[in-house]
């Protein structure tokens, strides 16, 4: 029997391009070889293929000019690749700049602000909102620019529409509110709640693009995962729907 050695662009196409929960765009391939190539296996099931096939990611980069970018996929870069072996992977994944993920960089505007425009944005796609009083002044300090947006689950209750606003808006003993500029409840109703800088990102790959100042932070009301994570299958239908739409538009 003879067995046939895919080269790596080959083996990549097999089973197609990816968006990590870094927000970084990569590629479904086998956990070996991205880590042999420096890449970051994402173990959430986005991929295609048995366990051994997830979305790898290989991280961030400066062009030949210096601007910062992230090392992905040319063909899902909607900015300018740079050919000039900056990354880690193959010849196919190259250093993208301007805007090469929508989950990753964008336009840096408004800059040094408050983003009081939020619930305008989401009601502008058909979204059910809510402003939570106090909003647009709400924040710790101004936003320094938009570059992304981090999504993310409350662990909180498992019960009720959005039980954890006063959390997210207040903060606890240990983390002073606002912990993000939006929540979103289970009947898929977004709560704008802050319009400033909030503490949600953490440590981040790039405080540049994905920390407090300069990362939207969007808490969905969620228990966790199950123990078998099958894609959104956990999400009410209505919230995912709801997620990916809002997140589209802003």
């Amino acid at each position: 029997m003879m067995a046939a050695i895919l080269p790596w662009t080959t083996f990549a196409q097999q089973y197609g391009t990816c968006t990590a929960r870094n927000g970084l765009s990569g590629e479904c391939i086998n956990t070996g070889m991205c880590s042999a190539n420096g890449g970051i296996s994402d173990p959430a099931n986005l991929c295609p293929g048995d366990n051994t096939i997830q979305c790898c990611t290989y991280g961030t980069c400066k062009n030949s000019k210096g601007v910062a970018g992230i090392c992905q996929p040319t063909s899902t870069c909607k900015g300018s690749s740079d050919p000039a072996n900056l990354c880690p992977g193959g010849n196919h994944i190259q250093c993208c700049t301007v805007g090469s993920t929508p989950t990753g960089p964008g336009p840096s505007k408004p800059i040094n602000t408050m983003l009081t425009g939020l619930a305008d944005i989401l009601r502008g796609v058909g979204l059910n909102v809510v402003e939570v009083a106090g909003w647009k002044t709400r924040g710790h300090g101004v936003m320094a620019s938009v570059k992304g947006i981090i999504v993310h689950h409350t662990a909180g209750s498992s019960t009720g529409d959005y039980p954890s606003l006063a959390v997210v808006r207040d903060g606890t003993s240990s983390l002073a509110g606002p912990l993000s500029q939006l929540g979103l409840g289970r009947s898929g109703t977004w709560f704008v709640i802050a319009a400033g800088r909030c503490y949600h990102a953490g440590s981040t790959l790039d405080d540049s693009i994905y920390g407090n100042s300069n990362a939207i932070g969007i808490e969905a009301e969620g228990v966790g995962l199950p123990a078998t994570d099958s894609g959104h299958a956990h999400w009410p239908e209505v919230q995912y729907q709801s997620y990916v739409k809002g997140v589209k538009a802003l």
